[in-house]
């Protein structure tokens, strides 16, 4: 009876839970194309031909879930039931969650978050009232038992961990005598945490020390502040969560080793608080020498890495010590914090310690997944495929954050991927045959797919992530032909004068090219927190040069290059990324979605209605990119790129633009800074909008430092263009940029270099854990082996297997995954075929040694075994 009423109430929520799935769906509007719509104005528009935009996917995925709820609705009417539909609210609330979350890092919250709100809210509403269904007439039942048993518990506690006096001496001779026995285990989690702590400092140094030269001073560094500063930033993160997985498989694998002891002292009948503190202090000792011997480690690499850096500055640039009281507080500070999250993590093995008195628990067979194997993979693949799909996308292809789909897409591949695996070979004729081979996955499933996991996942961020910068970084490059100009200096027209004075008493040769500045609504990678659902004006706004297509080919012709005919009609834009090899891909607007680029004509706005942005910064047409340096590399991509217009276009604005600057300039040379910026709080644009003339000079040998010193009063004249963003610069003068492009090369190679690094040791560090861990369990099989007569070959062979399997599948998919990724990142950085040789030769060569690393070290790590199990038997 109970039964039956239950099944009634899932039935009842259901068929409310899709009748509001189909009111929702009708009776919200939908933000497609710049207009709220409803469904059927959006169906309507797709009959027609309209084209699909990103947009319309919040569309279709609520569009596809409610179909679903219509088929639910039906079976439920019908009496009928299919059992995967309990799993519908599950799969819709982790969808809309997702979809949630990248809307509120990527897109206008108040334009599309609503619709993924209202699905995500139903969807757990229904998921927990059903569960709730299920497990209440249990819950009860337990509840009852639950409070009994703890009344019995806790009048137990009181007797049994009453202890009124202090502990004897023999209590730390147990510590002592417990610590000497397990000393193997000892050594290998003081090595751990010796890595550990070294790293810690190393990255909070080098991150602090380029915090403090432009970190925190509200602007922008060329080298620093978009460069060596966010890569120690985002690599604190990434390399604590792999820390922190490192330490948890060696937390485990060090409290297992010690639970034989610690069950023997519990059944003798130590108290489980005297056991916890045993350990406590055993594990103290060990952390503390580590931070004792690992810190100095790190001080002496940061120290190294600071002389790299210092080495890249040529002197032009004193950097901050990396070695000081703070430094070493911080390091040891996040060393330990990263030891007690691990500890957390391990919070079943720690507290089993004090309580388990069970003598085969080591030996139980753990449990594997058995059934939906083929969700597993399949939500493996779809991760997969979804970091690629979403890193295609130029203005997110190199954003580290998204390579934590593909991370999960390994986790699931590998747990779903030999779990089937194991499931069909069990069934099939040559289990027997290799059943040795295959026994630790069969026993510790678990323990050995984490393993993989993280080898998998540390070689594949070292060759899909960081091995691209490193190696583009190494790429020989012409860097004084990226500025084909010794000064180029972006001018007005009351300008023209003074320039063609200094340029004629430096007998310079001159080259014009009228220009108007575009800006772009946003002009940083680093994803904008909004502080709240409102659009703000975001900053830095990003400023480019926009020519015409007879000034780019006049461009090409005089930095040496082809002329190119764009063919460029109407209000169609080609985007030039003015940056080298070694930078990741840019693009002219990293708002939001980065599916579209926003532009306006004029410089950065200080006021405009957000909530209308479009019809200030109004969508262009990008029809074509490419990768070059017409006039110079000044802000590596960022901003500072040309973009190129049809004559006609481009006449049109120019002489706009050039009428107003002539209309206001009078004002302009009265106004105050605060007038200047709020004047777009009350007109539709700013009072001037900014240079109209690029001023290019060639001068002969030595005098270009003195004709950029006759330039500096630039600086002060047009002061105003630069209260938005310091880094944009009214000339460039070209030794000192290609001094800071040789520069950020040199460090970005050093700061990659060291990333690889770390990230090699600490694979080869897990792979040497995994060998220990085994050792003892690899002895006892190998002498109960030898009993029964295996012949010692065979026996090797067995080891051997284990080694390469551990050591291959993780090299081969991170191999594989990084060949793929890597030519996604390619394409996205607009490579030509010759620079994709060139990029494919050194490729070559580091993976040629990568493998033959990973070679050596499993030769090594197999005649070490071997030599210990030979030793042992004989």
């Amino acid at each position: 009876m109970k039964r039956k009423r239950a099944l009634d109430r899932f039935t009842a929520i259901r068929l409310i839970a899709g009748i509001a799935a189909l009111l929702t769906f009708c009776l919200v509007k939908f933000y497609i194309d710049g207009e709220f719509r409803t469904w059927m104005e959006v169906l309507e528009r797709l009959t027609k031909g309209a084209g699909i935009t990103p947009e319309y996917i919040l569309f279709f995925i609520p569009f596809g879930f409610v179909l679903l709820y219509l088929i639910r609705e039906l079976l439920l009417l019908a009496g009928k039931w299919w059992r995967w539909f309990s799993w519908l609210p599950a799969l819709g609330s982790i969808t809309f969650a997702g979809v949630l979350a990248f809307i509120t890092y990527s897109a206008d919250i108040l334009l599309y978050a609503k619709i993924p709100l209202y699905y995500l809210a139903m969807f757990t509403v229904e998921f927990i009232s059903i569960k709730y269904l299920e497990q209440r007439e249990d819950l009860n039942e337990r509840y009852e038992e639950i409070k009994a048993r703890e009344k019995k518990d806790k009048e137990h506690r009181k007797k049994a961990n009453h202890f009124p006096g202090k502990y004897p001496p023999e209590f730390y001779e147990v510590i002592r005598q417990n610590f000497r026995y397990h000393w193997k285990e000892q050594i290998v989690f003081l090595i751990s945490g010796i890595l550990l702590a070294a790293i810690c400092y190393i990255v909070f140094a080098i991150y602090f020390m380029t915090d403090r030269i432009y970190g925190g001073k509200g602007k922008t560094s060329f080298m620093f502040g978009q460069g060596i500063h966010g890569i120690f930033q985002s690599l604190a993160l990434i390399l604590g969560v792999l820390s922190v997985l490192m330490m948890v498989l060696m937390i485990s694998w060090y409290i297992k080793e010690q639970k034989k002891e610690y069950r023997l002292m519990v059944i003798l009948g130590i108290r489980k608080n005297t056991a916890y503190r045993i350990f406590l202090v055993e594990f103290s000792i060990n952390v503390l020498a580590a931070a004792v011997i690992g810190l100095p480690i790190g001080m002496i690499g940061a120290a190294v890495l600071r002389r790299g850096f210092a080495r890249s500055f040529q002197g032009h640039i004193e950097l901050p010590s990396v070695v000081s009281v703070s430094q070493v507080l911080i390091g040891f500070a996040a060393y330990v914090m990263l030891m007690i999250l691990a500890l957390g993590f391990n919070q079943e093995n720690f507290i089993s310690l004090g309580n388990s008195t069970e003598l085969n628990e080591e030996r139980k067979k753990e449990r594997k997944p058995e059934r939906r194997l083929a969700l597993w993979i399949v939500s493996g693949i779809g991760l997969y495929v979804l970091a690629i799909k979403w890193i295609t996308i130029r203005g997110w292809t190199e954003m580290k954050f998204i390579y934590c789909l593909p991370a999960l897409g390994i986790f699931f591949l590998l747990s779903g991927g030999m779990a089937l695996w194991l499931k069909k070979r069990k069934s099939g004729a040559g289990y027997y045959k290799h059943l040795f081979r295959w026994n630790p996955f069969y026993y510790r499933f678990w323990k050995n797919v984490m393993v993989l996991f993280y080898l998998s996942v540390v070689q594949f961020l070292l060759l899909a992530l960081f091995s691209t910068p490193f190696i583009t970084s190494n790429m020989r490059q012409d860097i004084p032909a990226m500025y084909p100009y010794d000064i180029v200096c972006t001018a007005y027209e009351t300008d023209l004068s003074e320039l063609e004075q200094i340029a004629a008493d430096a007998d310079a040769t001159v080259y014009q090219y009228p220009m108007v500045r575009m800006t772009s609504l946003y002009g940083s990678d680093k994803v904008p927190n909004w502080n709240g659902s409102t659009r703000p004006v975001q900053w830095p706004q990003g400023q480019h040069i926009a020519i015409s297509e007879s000034t780019y080919n006049q461009m090409r012709k005089n930095a040496g290059q082809k002329p190119r005919k764009l063919g460029l009609k109407g209000k169609e834009m080609h985007a030039v990324y003015q940056q080298d090899l070694s930078v990741k891909a840019n693009v002219l607007d990293w708002d939001t979605t980065r599916f579209s680029v926003h532009l306006r004509f004029g410089q950065p706005l200080e006021y405009y209605d957000t909530a209308g942005y479009w019809n200030v910064f109004p969508e262009r047409e990008i029809v074509s990119e490419e990768r070059n340096s017409l006039i110079g590399a000044f802000q590596q991509g960022k901003q500072e790129n040309l973009i190129v217009m049809s004559d006609a276009y481009f006449e049109e604005v120019w002489n706009q633009i050039s009428t107003q600057n002539r209309e206001n300039w009078a004002k302009r040379e009265t106004i105050s800074k605060a007038e200047w910026k709020f004047y777009s709080a009350v007109h539709e644009g700013n009072l001037t909008e900014g240079p109209t003339m690029l001023y290019c000079m060639n001068v002969p040998d030595g005098k270009s430092a003195e004709v950029a010193e006759n330039l500096e009063y630039l600086k002060e004249k047009h002061s105003l263009d630069r209260v938005w963003d310091r880094s944009i610069q009214p000339f460039y003068e070209r030794t000192q940029m290609i001094r800071n492009t040789e520069s950020e090369i040199l460090l970005a190679r050093t700061a990659n270099g060291f990333i690889l690094l770390v990230l090699v040791i600490m694979a080869a560090f897990q792979y040497f854990l995994y060998v220990k861990q085994e050792e003892d369990t690899w002895k006892w099989e190998d002498t109960f082996l030898e009993k029964i007569g295996m012949r010692r070959k065979e026996r090797a062979k067995k080891i051997g297997f284990q080694l390469r399997f551990f050591m291959l599948l993780p090299m081969i998919q991170a191999v594989i995954g990084g060949i793929f990724f890597i030519g996604i990142t390619l394409k996205a950085r607009l490579f030509t075929v010759s620079e994709v040789l060139r990029y494919g030769r050194f490729m070559g060569i580091m993976y040629a040694i990568y493998i033959l690393f990973w070679l050596f070290i499993y030769s090594m790590m197999q005649r070490y075994v071997l030599k210990r199990l030979q030793k042992e038997n004989s």
